[in-house]
């Protein structure tokens, strides 16, 4: 055992101390705390703690009110208030942007933060086991492969927990002990809309997939369950779906973005949409009142899903391009354009490096880029960001890191940063996204 002082919270969301000079991390702890804990692994340049008791807990300590807190890997700060989150991911912010970015005076925002802290998620990606002839549904516990049993997400809406509830049992009833698959679960709208879609690498019979599409559909009203082979590009159904109309919809309402008019986005199942739907509607809105787009705006938007940023900005510019790898997506944003008559703005089935040098050939120039990559950043289309007449560019982040990473590359390619903000899609955990801008000087 060992007592030791909390002196700073480090990126990830632990709290770091010393033991005779060398650095500590231990989750669940925060600044200004004196803790005991137990040393679990020793490396070179910092030790992993476990947290056993808080002996002089923080001013801005809070008792989590999630029963399953510190055994489920989802979250990270529910000991922390939630003011005091949003302070310290923003700190946490500058302060890595500031290392990486080093004698750089840059302009950062004040934190966009959400307005739920708990219920955003419309989405949750589960995984599940068998153990001792008990089928068990949740997440991973931290740093293991062992599933921790979930049956309601305090980070989840009420429609995604409405399944989660029963979902253990019915599967528990239906005895297929030999298949042991991943389960996504997306519920939302209005009138609510979703369903689930199971993920297996061995594969399912016909029946068996009838099987279990009738018996969880006696527990629960769904407007589809699929089945997944993850080395497979579709999913398959037993029963008929339609993803164009029973997939869930959000709408982006002009009284609420600033729009010329509502827009109704669909989004199908296994395509990527931004998990906290109320934050990602604000963070339009945001855009829209920054005045950053006129109508001779040629907009590329690489990384482009389902449309999310491509159809709202198509209706204040005169173009847009979106370039997408997942043919599944490009699908949805088509089907997206359809349904609200958006006639000029073009989706591509392509890797951004891939489409980017032909952009250059088609028509008029483009005249700024709008990012949106995955956790991997976007390294590889910033070899193609250098054309003289692209004058800005938007970079909207979900991994600090990354985007630190490829702003070095893009300011010693003669770009200027000209301001970023944080945007906390994720309370309670320590992920965080940011939207920076830059242009040419």
């Amino acid at each position: 055992m060992n007592t030791v002082q909390i002196t700073d919270l480090a990126w990830g969301g632990q709290g770091l101390g010393r033991i005779g000079g060398k650095v500590v991390f231990v989750p669940f702890s925060l600044p200004g705390e004196v803790v005991e804990i137990e040393l679990i692994s020793s490396k070179k340049n910092f030790s992993q703690g476990r947290l056993l008791r808080v002996l002089e807990p923080s001013a801005n300590r809070i008792e989590a009110p999630c029963a399953l807190y510190q055994a489920c890997g989802g979250c990270q700060l529910q000991h922390l208030s939630p003011l005091k989150q949003i302070q310290e991911k923003e700190r946490l912010f500058k302060q890595n942007l500031n290392h990486s970015l080093q004698g750089m005076e840059i302009p950062i925002k004040p934190v966009l933060s959400s307005s739920l802290a708990f219920g955003y998620r419309h989405r949750l990606h589960l995984k599940s086991a068998w153990e001792k002839k008990r089928f068990n549904v949740g997440l991973f516990r931290a740093d293991s492969h062992e599933v921790v049993p979930i049956t309601r997400c305090l980070l989840a809406n009420e429609a995604v927990n409405q399944v989660l509830t029963g979902l253990q049992e019915t599967i528990q009833n239906i005895q297929f002990t030999d298949w042991t698959p991943e389960i996504e679960l997306q519920f939302f709208g209005n009138p609510v809309k979703g369903g689930l879609v199971f993920f297996s690498r061995r594969g399912l019979t016909s029946d068996r997939m009838k099987r279990i599409t009738r018996e969880i559909r006696k527990s629960f009203r769904l407007d589809y369950i699929l089945f997944q082979d993850p080395n497979e590009p579709m999913w398959k159904s037993a029963a008929p779906f339609s993803a164009e109309e029973d997939s869930p919809e959000f709408d982006l309402p002009a009284s609420e973005t600033g729009l010329p008019h509502d827009l109704f986005l669909s989004c199908f199942p296994r395509v990527f949409s931004q998990i906290n739907l109320t934050l990602n509607q604000r963070l339009i809105m945001e855009l829209i009142k920054m005045n950053l787009f006129d109508r001779q705006d040629r907009i590329l938007d690489l990384y482009c899903g389902l449309g999310n940023f491509s159809l709202p900005l198509s209706l204040l510019v005169e173009e847009v391009i979106g370039l997408e790898i997942s043919p599944l997506a490009v699908e949805n944003a088509r089907w997206n354009q359809r349904r609200n008559q958006i006639t000029n703005c073009t989706f591509w089935g392509v890797k951004a490096e891939e489409g980017l040098p032909k952009i250059g050939k088609r028509g008029k120039p483009i005249s700024k880029i709008f990012l949106d990559p995955p956790r991997s950043g976007a390294r590889e289309a910033i070899p193609w960001l250098d054309t003289r007449a692209l004058d800005g560019i938007l970079y909207l982040s979900c991994n600090p890191m990354t985007l630190f990473r490829d702003l070095k590359s893009l300011v010693e390619r003669g770009w200027k940063v000209e301001w970023t903000q944080a945007v906390d899609f994720f309370p309670q955990t320590y992920h965080l996204e940011s939207l920076t801008c830059l242009s040419r000087p």
